[in-house]
């Protein structure tokens, strides 16, 4: 779901909302060297993922709706975070605070108008997406790839974009 968008084999990213690291270890697995920033608000099951080797990861404790301390970065990865957020576009803002111009953002979300409570309460789907990415000062997304989903909520969709603003 996310290789087509990793261009570059080295480099710095973030996981936002990384949750247990599923997606900071699927980008692990495609980075050849660099360092992955695995932040989330309850980073306690992320001590568990390997943080030393070719590809460093560095575990945050951070909010995506506060201002959050890591590096600027190349690329940011959103995997099924950015529907918890009630408004999309001031969180999309203080995140690409972190991403260098040109950087790539990368997101996944499932692809549902309905929300389901607790597990996503505002739905992202590629349609809205689209205008959030806009308002948020990125470029038109591109839809990369699309998967069941495990969870029997139709599917999951991811999407890259890149940041214009500064």
């Amino acid at each position: 779901m996310i290789e087509k968008c990793v261009q570059q084999k080295q480099g710095t990213w973030a996981d936002i909302g990384a949750g247990t690291g599923t997606f900071t270890l699927a980008l692990r697995e495609i980075l050849a060297s660099g360092t992955i920033y695995a932040v989330d608000k309850n980073p306690h099951a992320l001590w568990r993922l390997p943080l030393q080797g070719e590809v460093k990861t560095e575990v945050v404790e951070g909010d995506f709706t506060k201002k959050m301390e890591f590096p600027m970065v190349g690329g940011i990865l959103m995997a099924n975070s950015l529907h918890y957020a009630a408004d999309p576009v001031a969180v999309l803002k203080n995140v690409l605070s972190h991403l260098q111009p040109g950087g790539t953002f990368l997101l996944i979300e499932y692809e549902t108008h309905t929300p389901l409570l607790p597990w996503i309460p505002y739905p992202v789907p590629f349609a809205r997406f689209q205008k959030i990415a806009m308002d948020s000062g990125l470029s038109a997304p591109v839809a990369l790839a699309k998967v069941p989903s495990g969870y029997g909520h139709g599917h999951i969709y991811s999407a890259s974009c890149i940041w214009k603003e500064k």
